[in-house]
């Protein structure tokens, strides 16, 4: 038989083509999502944004990464608490405005934002109708609409390639004792899969928190100030087997773990606090860091979590930036083996 060179290089290509359709599932099996928290500037006296110059940069480096989404836990402006000496005191829908031009390019990219709000854009002591509408109009409305009823934008859930995400609002009115977190909302979306193997459960305030002298008792968005509305919260992760807590509001980065559950806290990118392990709440089992970071020391930073269907695993890098807004690693840990 004659060998025909030009078929068997049809051949050849036809079959190296085949092999990379069929194997680029393989490939698609892995995906990442980033989450930030506490991007309010911190300079509350002076801002003229309301918003940290940390995040443009951070911004950048999170879409180098690829990600599907961006999760964000809250405290997205100064709002509530910028002062009158501040030019854009009393000027939230402006200070959202600066926020949305810093993450204009994640739309750009095609990358969803999720957000819930924070003290910052609830109010200082009690609900500011002024900074609620500002958030709602600008922020809420464009988060999914499947909350409680009088939860929606707020209070939210979504399911992305077997992970399901549960974004709470969580705060107590001091005034009238009014409580948004939705625990019976929550209890069902916790119950109802979805086809989920995962569950990440998002809030702005840590469960408990990394630093004791934060409590102030005063209740009206701490959740580890609410021990009793905080039980019962945590049962229900734990009962349901929730991967992980995520939280902002304490503004450094903390890991821990109580009952087997790991709470993160990502509140470390507008404003950095000093941690010491010895202010840890005693009943949850402190990770990460192990050793004081007075405040002079601790930097900005995002988290990137990678996932691997084919392996089933989720691990998590944890970036944080130098003087010069150069980018390291921080942390790194296997969330899911």
């Amino acid at each position: 038989m004659k060998f025909n060179k030009s078929k068997f290089i049809v051949f050849s290509l036809t079959f190296a083509w085949i092999m990379v359709l069929m194997l680029q599932p393989v490939y698609a099996q892995t995906w990442k999502f980033a989450m930030i928290s506490d991007t309010h500037d911190n300079d509350m006296l002076n801002t003229k944004t309301g918003v940290t110059s940390y995040l443009p940069p951070i911004i950048n480096y999170i879409i180098a990464e690829h990600p599907d989404f961006v999760l964000q836990t809250g405290d997205l402006i100064t709002g509530a608490l910028t002062q009158k000496s501040s030019p854009v005191c009393g000027k939230d829908d402006a200070q959202y405005a600066y926020y949305n031009q810093a993450t204009a390019p994640l739309v750009r990219g095609n990358i969803p934002v999720y957000v819930i709000r924070g003290n910052h854009d609830y109010g200082y002591r009690n609900e500011d109708p002024v900074v609620t509408k500002a958030y709602l109009d600008t922020s809420a409305r464009a988060m999914p609409q499947n909350g409680p009823p009088n939860e929606k934008g707020l209070s939210y859930s979504f399911v992305h390639k077997k992970i399901k995400f549960i974004m709470l609002d969580q705060y107590v009115n001091s005034s009238n004792g009014t409580v948004t977190l939705p625990m019976d909302w929550l209890k069902n979306e916790l119950s109802i899969k979805q086809g989920a193997e995962n569950i990440f459960v998002m809030g702005h305030s840590p469960a408990y928190s990394p630093d004791n002298t934060a409590s102030n008792n005063g209740g009206q968005y701490n959740l580890f100030d609410q021990p009793t509305l905080r039980d019962q919260f945590w049962k229900l992760l734990t009962d349901n087997h929730v991967t992980a807590y995520v939280s902002g509001h304490e503004h450094l980065y903390f890991r821990g773990q109580v009952n087997g559950l790991p709470q993160l806290v990502i509140g470390n990118l507008g404003s950095i606090m000093s941690y010491n392990p010895a202010t840890v709440d005693s009943r949850m089992t402190n990770v990460f860091p192990t050793t004081p970071v007075p405040s002079a020391q601790g930097r900005p930073g995002y988290i990137i979590f990678t996932v691997d269907d084919s392996k089933k695993s989720i691990t998590a890098n944890e970036y944080l930036l130098d003087a010069n807004n150069h980018k390291y690693l921080y942390d790194t840990y296997v969330l899911v083996p």
